[in-house]
């Protein structure tokens, strides 16, 4: 049997199980009450679940009139964006039957959040539409505004880029994408530059070595790009 790291050990003695509405102190989730164990999603509650992305997501969403969250999980991106931007309107795409009740027990849980302004999508994005798989470009965003694409598919990510290459040529979408391959990352690569995006590696922050995320795979980092001159470049 492997020996747990010193931390988690700690943490698994000090920590109660069990998830409950926890408001987030901190971070880029900070004020919104979440359903949250503090067993597994200590980070969560802490701000530094993929912390590595929230300077992007903050300027991306203060820049979007519009979210699609491609696998979804919790929701904790869609309320972010609906404190930020409550006039905008979200597309949680997920899946999963646990993870779509739970977007919708975190928004119960955030009653001054409009929830009306969210449509959950329970097909998975795609390269092309068929029985339970939506392509992005179906979707029907409001006209020449401006928005924010996440994708965190673990190993799907061409695929739905794919499905988006009409979205893609719209000015002022701005993408925060999950690779988990260094093969798939750069076939994104290759694919937004056919696109004219810029793009900036996200690699993990050197504390990581201290307080890891627990990741399926040994690449396992983000990616985003927006079109020149776009305000939402981290640089």
């Amino acid at each position: 049997m492997v020996a747990r790291r010193p931390l988690s050990a700690l943490k698994s003695a000090l920590v109660a199980h069990g998830s409950r509405p926890r408001r987030v102190p901190i971070g880029l989730y900070a004020g919104l009450t979440l359903e949250i164990d503090l067993a597994s999603q200590t980070q969560l509650y802490l701000g530094l679940w993929e912390r590595e992305t929230h300077p992007f997501l903050r300027r991306a969403i203060a820049t979007s009139r519009w979210l699609i969250d491609v696998g979804a999980g919790s929701g904790e991106l869609v309320l972010a964006f609906l404190r930020d931007r409550p006039a905008g309107h979200v597309w949680a795409i997920e899946p999963s039957d646990a993870g779509r009740r739970a977007i919708e027990r975190n928004l119960a849980l955030n009653p001054d959040l409009p929830a009306a302004n969210v449509t959950i999508v329970s097909e998975l994005a795609g390269a092309r539409e068929g029985p339970g798989v939506v392509c992005l470009d179906r979707l029907p965003l409001p006209i020449e505004t401006p928005g924010l694409v996440k994708i965190d598919v673990d190993g799907a990510e061409l695929d739905v880029l794919r499905g988006a290459e009409g979205l893609l040529q719209r000015a002022g979408v701005k993408l925060l994408i999950e690779t988990h391959a260094q093969e798939l990352e750069e076939q994104c690569l290759a694919l937004l530059g056919e696109h004219g995006y810029q793009y900036e590696i996200v690699r993990n922050a050197w504390w990581r070595a201290i307080v890891p995320e627990h990741r399926p795979g040994p690449h396992n980092r983000w990616l985003v790009a927006w079109r020149e001159r776009d305000p939402a470049r981290r640089t």
